[in-house]
């Protein structure tokens, strides 16, 4: 696979086994130097992803930052986000418990975090990983029919949110 860099015009030559689903059009040197170097560049980068992006860091496994569109979806401001366990971004039902997003039983078979501990472990990408989420807000539980990708960038990775809709199968219109 190949592609041309979007901020340099070099050109980007991928082996065969990496799979870039979010990152296929900037080559490495421009993506470390936006990650590593220049925020306000970050911050353009991400917005200009057409999905609701969280770029999140390995240790302690939080969000670093979103784009416009995660915010826009969760309806969350950047402070919100940041800092912040993906669990408790989307809202979980599992991050409101004592033991906390990604550490409560049952997050132990949660696709979203497998995923991501998976990508940063291996580095291998991930695409339309699907889920039903149960989340919660103002007291109302509510099931999302959920689809992600990751990638691993340098140290980071990218989880990008391609589908969070109500699901209509599960709903259970209850409150707690």
């Amino acid at each position: 696979m190949s592609a041309i860099c979007i901020y340099c015009s070099a050109s980007i030559k991928y082996p065969e086994k990496v799979n870039h689903f979010i990152t296929s059009d900037i080559c490495s040197e421009c993506l470390d130097s936006i990650l590593n170097h220049q925020y306000d560049l970050l911050i353009s980068f991400l917005d200009n992803i057409e999905a609701p992006i969280l770029l999140m860091q390995p240790d302690p496994r939080q969000v670093r930052t979103a784009n416009k569109k995660a915010c826009e979806l969760f309806e969350k401001d950047l402070s919100q986000i940041e800092r912040h366990r993906s669990g408790q971004v989307f809202d979980c039902i599992h991050s409101f418990t004592e033991a906390g997003c990604g550490r409560d039983v049952n997050c132990e078979d949660c696709k979203i975090r497998n995923s991501v501990v998976e990508t940063f472990t291996s580095g291998k990408s991930f695409n339309g990983v699907s889920t039903v989420l149960d989340t919660k807000k103002n007291n109302i539980i509510k099931p999302y029919n959920l689809q992600i990708a990751t990638e691993k960038v340098g140290d980071l990775a990218l989880l990008r949110i391609d589908k969070y809709e109500i699901s209509l199968t599960e709903d259970y219109g209850g409150r707690l």
